[in-house]
């Protein structure tokens, strides 16, 4: 009978477990957190001469791959064009925590590193010995240490531009696809603590007592998604000569899917008392699988006004609204006995108004200089759950591109750039409340061009460090990534 309402009472408290996921918040990830919206941030989806160009748009000349980026550079096409693009990326990501010894349980740093096994049993018949002299042990052999690696080719953009006259007016239009988002992310914790009574923020746990302990859950949390977003829409140009103006607007139809893990794995309950504290078994783990589905639209404007040594420009995007339908397949074993269901649902989230300013300078005929602000107001997103109210989960963020290109001939550029990077939550801790984790890219490519054939190649590379604090732990986190990029174009000369 005891055994029947143990295992009724944990899959009670998974159920809930389940339930309550969807709607917790991003902000910090040094516990993990749902699957709701990771990855929608990472929208880096420009073709490979402005990657190479630090990410700069402005004064890019008649690139259609940019179409969706900054549309009023398709006026600058000089015939019908179709240009394809894909990329290679890996990603090494690793986790190294460490523990200093806890006042009052000094063997609780050893526990969570797995280190105790090189501290023999007390004798239990030695004067004076007490449960608190007993050596605690995990019931498995998980180490705080993890690493991953990842690597993926995928298509980046197909386009085709085509430029026209009308009344006088020249034009430009284009239709394509490309990759909106990559999607893939990917999260773990092996020594999760909840509560967390290792942290100092908001207010540290206080101190337990022989008649009032705190029991604490210790268990492993994993969060993986991978997937894409792509969008399918056209752009169209126009250029006023006599103000050397041009205006660019463009729409994407965005659809994409993501396949989607999250485990959460019992290692063990830990109860403190006021000068020990003991470990025992709980065991089971909760494992959701299923699809996400995600779709929106999203407009484009642009205004580039070009001079022969400079150019200044901007593009704006109006708030966009993302849907998600996902489908779930939740599996609780716990007690030794297995219960599955699936939860579907549907979520919303609202990106704000965001947008880029940039300045591309000309200072000899062969080199070329450039510039870019992005404003990324996400700390006025909105997600809405499916049950209960909106939040806003995740950080705003300023970034800055720069980017020099040099032409020796007209068949041959060299390029570099450097932009800087922000994810949308801040380490666990961190001293600077509100403020994202950011890191810089750094890039260099070439582009070679031939009787209308052109073919550009850049590599990228980034590495995003940053630490989770607590009280008397510490997680370094590293994400390192390369990407070689390409595209090829072809241009058929017209008459306008």
């Amino acid at each position: 009978m005891n055994r029947d309402r143990h295992y009724w009472i944990l899959t009670a408290v998974a159920c809930l477990a389940c339930l309550a996921w969807p709607a917790a918040t991003v902000r910090a990830q040094g516990y993990g957190g749902p699957l709701t919206m990771q990855g929608l941030h990472q929208q880096h989806n420009l073709p490979a001469a402005s990657r190479a160009f630090g990410g700069v748009t402005i004064g890019a000349g008649g690139d259609p791959g940019l179409m969706f980026a900054h549309p009023a550079v398709l006026h600058r096409v000089p015939g019908v064009q179709v240009s394809v693009a894909g990329y290679h990326r890996t990603r090494d990501l690793r986790q190294e925590q460490h523990y200093a010894p806890v006042r009052y349980y000094p063997n609780l740093s050893l526990l969570l590193e797995n280190r105790t096994d090189a501290i023999p049993d007390p004798d239990p018949e030695l004067v004076g010995f007490t449960p608190a002299d007993t050596v605690q042990r995990p019931y498995d052999d998980l180490s705080p240490n993890w690493s991953r690696d990842r690597t993926e080719r995928r298509p980046l953009h197909v386009t085709l531009a085509v430029p026209f006259s009308l009344g006088g007016l020249r034009l430009a239009a284009g239709l394509g696809t490309i990759q909106y988002a990559n999607l893939d992310h990917y999260y773990q914790n092996n020594n999760v603590l909840d509560p967390a009574v290792l942290a100092q923020r908001p207010l540290p746990t206080l101190r337990p007592t022989d008649d009032n302990p705190v029991t604490v859950d210790w268990y492993q949390a994993i969060r993986s998604r991978q997937g894409t977003i792509d969008g399918y829409g056209g752009a169209l140009a126009a250029h006023l000569p006599r103000l050397n103006l041009s205006l660019g607007a463009g729409v994407l139809r965005l659809r994409g899917e993501s396949d989607d893990f999250e485990q959460r794995r019992e290692r063990g309950r830990l109860t403190f008392l006021a000068n020990e504290f003991r470990a025992d078994s709980s065991g089971g783990q909760v494992t959701r699988v299923g699809t996400s589905r995600f779709s929106a639209t999203e407009w484009s404007f642009s205004a580039e006004l070009s001079g022969r040594y400079a150019s200044l420009g901007t593009t704006l995007h109006p708030p966009t609204t993302f849907t998600r339908d996902y489908t779930l397949a939740v599996e609780a074993d716990t007690a030794g006995s297995v219960h599955a269901w699936t939860v579907d649902g549907e979520d919303r989230f609202r990106l704000p108004w965001r947008g880029t300013v940039g300045l591309s300078l000309r200072p000899r005929e062969q080199l070329r200089v450039g510039f870019e602000y992005v404003f990324r107001p996400y700390a006025r997103a909105t997600y809405t759950p499916a049950v209960g109210e909106a939040t806003s989960p995740w950080l705003s963020a300023r970034l800055f591109r720069f980017g020099i290109a040099y032409e020796p001939a007209d068949w041959l550029a060299f390029r570099g750039g450097m932009r800087s990077e922000a994810d949308v939550f801040e380490p666990e801790g961190s001293a600077l409340v509100g403020e994202p984790v950011t890191y810089r890219v750094f890039s260099v490519g070439f582009g070679l061009s031939f009787r209308g054939i052109r073919w550009d190649v850049t590599y990228e590379g980034g590495r995003m460090k940053y630490e989770d604090i607590w009280g008397s732990a510490l997680s370094k986190n590293t994400d390192v990534r390369h990407v070689l990029a390409t595209n090829l174009s072809l241009t058929l000369p017209v008459l306008r």
